[in-house]
């Protein structure tokens, strides 16, 4: 029984270090890792329309000036907003794209005039 366990663990720790072995390897080609970016640059520009076109269509948001820039699925929402409900309700509508990791807040209210 012993054996058998040890064995097991035996197998999987050289697969796992099989694994590392090969990644570490795949991202030292300038191909491989100019592909990996040019993908990740990609699934940013399609999130970012996704989520301006969301805020900009939403009519909870009328007359916010808003803009959007996402980075490794990062959205960070910027701009100026009417009110504290408006802030709030870009921030939610921003986190629940399919794709966000995370949602940074660097919107401003505006002050009443």
């Amino acid at each position: 029984m012993l054996k058998r366990k040890l064995m097991i663990v035996c197998i999987t720790a050289a697969a796992t270090l099989a694994g590392l072995g090969l990644s570490a390897f795949a991202t030292d080609d300038p191909q491989v890792l100019a592909a990996m970016i040019a993908n990740t640059k990609a699934k940013d520009m399609a999130l970012n329309d996704r989520v301006e076109t969301l805020l900009r269509t939403d009519i909870g948001l009328a007359g916010s000036h808003l803009r959007v820039v996402t980075k490794s699925s990062v959205v960070t929402v910027g701009g100026s907003v009417p009110d504290e409900h408006a802030l709030r309700r870009a921030l939610d509508l921003a986190s629940n794209v399919h794709g966000v990791r995370e949602v940074r807040n660097a919107m401003e209210v505006d002050l009443p005039k």
